[in-house]
């Protein structure tokens, strides 16, 4: 007589920001011990993705969980919820049949067992879900901006500004000018607007030991960015006191397994513009004595150039990018490559 071998049970859990609890991925396996007692298995083993989004395909607790399922060491996986494990429709899609594939059962506490019905509803129920997010944290930070607040990462030369609402909150998206990183983008603009190159000013910096805004050193990309993305600190306008929003629309690659963020222009109609005269570093002269210099450096096509002919090909066109400004590597003499933003 064939006795039936205890189902062999995987938990998993996993929350998407800093801002949830740190105990969020336990409580979520601490909900699954009835569920288990009710299926009647053993668990293997336990998962957990703290601070990750479902939009990533490679967490690494969600990896270690599929490596389970492909080598057959799991017959059910038990989490709080589907979501927990994706949202967005495709991958709700490519999970079912994954697994289905592999004969492994998904059970929930929300949903209970998840079958292919449910996982095609939960896929479109994910895209409905996304799309309502993505308005509502849009329509948040278009309020926040209107409202004087930084919506966006913190700029070189400014700080967090700690400060309680009424309720003891504390309020997000409040900058203070920091003195010495001030000082160091008065000189850059101060500097550019005289003549010098980005590669210059790089290179000054890095030899009187000036942190880059990371941490590392200075490089040309940084400092000139790429005028037409509006990127680097040459182009920022907050430091003439103009908080400028909505300029990128940032965008999912599907191809990438990471997510990857890329952007393209916004028309200027869309733009939030709101003025924070408290937060300006340098004045409107200088600023513009700035952007007039880059717009000088443009180099006009000449009679003998290239312009108009298909570009020569090198071995790796169009494949390098920077990784601080996002430009294009082009070719820089024989043997080197250099960053089109510089």
């Amino acid at each position: 007589m064939l006795t039936a071998l205890p189902r062999r049970i995987a938990l998993y859990g996993r929350h998407s920001t800093a801002m949830q609890a740190a105990s969020s991925n336990a409580d979520q396996v601490a909900s699954c011990a009835p569920l288990v007692g009710y299926l009647g298995g053993t668990v293997m083993a336990t998962w957990l993705d703290p601070e990750l989004s479902d939009y990533r395909r490679d967490r690494p607790g969600l990896q270690q969980l599929l490596r389970a399922v492909e080598a057959g060491d799991i017959d059910i996986i038990a989490c709080e919820a589907l979501d927990r494990l994706a949202r967005d429709a495709e991958d709700v899609a490519w999970l079912g049949k994954k697994l289905a594939y592999h004969r492994v059962q998904l059970h929930t506490v929300s949903e209970g067992h998840v079958d292919e019905i449910k996982f095609a509803v939960a896929g479109l129920l994910g895209s409905i879900f996304l799309k309502h997010l993505v308005d509502k944290t849009l329509r948040g930070m278009e309020a926040a901006v209107l409202a004087g607040r930084f919506a966006g990462g913190r700029a070189y030369g400014y700080k967090r500004m700690v400060r309680l609402d009424a309720s003891g909150e504390l309020q997000r998206g409040l900058l203070e000018i920091d003195e010495a990183q001030a000082g160091i983008v008065r000189r850059i603009f101060a500097w550019f607007a005289a003549g010098m190159s980005s590669i210059q000013i790089a290179t000054r910096l890095n030899e009187e030991g000036v942190p880059g805004p990371r941490g590392g050193q200075w490089n040309a990309s940084t400092i000139r960015g790429d005028p037409k993305k509006l990127v680097g600190i040459l182009n920022n306008p907050l430091y003439a006191g103009r908080l400028v929003w909505g300029r990128r629309q940032w965008r999912k690659n599907p191809d990438s397994e990471r997510r990857e963020r890329r952007y393209r222009l916004s028309d200027q109609s869309e733009w939030v513009e709101v003025a924070v005269p408290d937060l300006r570093i340098i004045d409107d002269g200088l600023f513009e004595a700035a952007r007039s210099e880059i717009e000088r450096r443009k180099r006009a096509p000449q009679a003998n150039s290239s312009a108009g002919r298909p570009p020569a090909r090198h071995l790796l066109s169009g494949l390098i990018r920077c990784s601080c400004c996002g430009a294009n590597y082009t070719i820089s003499g024989k043997d080197y490559y250099r960053c089109a933003g510089q």
